[in-house]
């Protein structure tokens, strides 16, 4: 990867809508060529997917919270079916494994309160013989939101 790949990423990272045209003009290239750099980037896995971010305002998904889970069971496994039970929860916007007191860190994202308590039911009743224990932190305010990433050197 070279500069002008780093200066594309960034730039796709901004606004992955940005029109090639305006991509091209910025690193001095044909859009062409530009957009032969951007399907390399994607084949060789540097980007993994364009999304849109959605607004959470937009489709009433305001409440924003961190849940902090202690596992009983860290047999592969289990993990493993965990894992894919998690996957598959609609309100959970990002997941992580992670070292500490607690197992694992879910970002879920939902319209309110009983909407969060109706996870954690669903959650706990399915997931009863897997998890120990559960913290709750409820986002007040987003300081910062992005998923950008450091490419320039």
């Amino acid at each position: 990867m070279d500069d002008i790949d780093r200066t594309i990423l960034s730039m796709l990272q901004e606004n992955a809508d940005i029109p090639g045209k305006v991509i091209a003009d910025a690193v001095n290239l044909s859009t062409s060529a530009v957009e032969r750099r951007i399907g390399k980037l994607k084949q060789d896995g540097i980007i993994e997917k364009i999304v849109a971010v959605v607004s959470p305002k937009a489709v009433d998904r305001t409440l924003s919270v961190l849940v902090e889970l202690e596992i009983q069971n860290e047999h592969r496994h289990a993990l493993e079916q965990f894992q894919r039970w998690l996957d598959r929860a609609p309100e959970v916007q990002s997941c992580w494994y992670v070292t500490g007191d607690m197992d694992y860190v879910l970002l879920v994202a939902v319209r309110n309160l009983e909407e969060y308590n109706a996870f954690i039911e669903r959650l706990m009743g399915e997931q009863q013989a897997l998890v120990r224990k559960y913290k709750s932190l409820i986002a007040l305010k987003t300081v910062k939101h992005g998923l950008g990433l450091s490419v320039l050197e």
